[in-house]
């Protein structure tokens, strides 16, 4: 969908912004064993903080400022900030919930990992290989 003039740049903006923060998500299942549990959970807390990171600043980008002081404008900007951030099923806070989704999922294959036999040490370690 493309929208023209100044506002409808604005709103192609921030839904290229939300592309680009979700580019390369796909959804798929992976096998989780005892050789790579740690990896994964690396992987998917890396994830997490680097798109929490990206998410931070196309969050503050997507806000819609009205283009003009006529009554379409002025009413259509906040219809465009609830559905894009305000909301509770806005765009930002579908990306924000998918991003502690990962951190869950990073939490759930630490435990895993216990399972497994790693000690709290090895695991802590992985972890912190990210930066964490």
């Amino acid at each position: 969908m493309q929208l023209m003039g100044d506002f409808g740049r604005g709103i192609n903006e921030a839904f290229r912004q939300v592309d680009a923060a979700t580019q390369g998500v796909s959804s798929g299942t992976f096998t989780v064993n005892q050789h790579n549990v740690l990896a994964a959970a690396r992987i998917s807390e890396a994830q997490a903080d680097a798109l929490r990171d990206r998410w931070k600043t196309a969050r503050k980008d997507m806000y819609v400022v009205a283009p003009g002081s006529d009554d379409v404008s002025t009413r259509i900007a906040p219809a465009w900030n609830d559905r894009l951030i305000d909301d509770d099923d806005s765009y930002a806070n579908r990306v924000r919930d998918y991003i502690a989704g990962l951190k869950k999922l990073a939490v759930q294959l630490g435990d895993t990992a216990k399972s497994y036999g790693y000690t709290e040490d090895e695991i802590e370690s992985a972890f912190r290989r990210n930066g964490g």
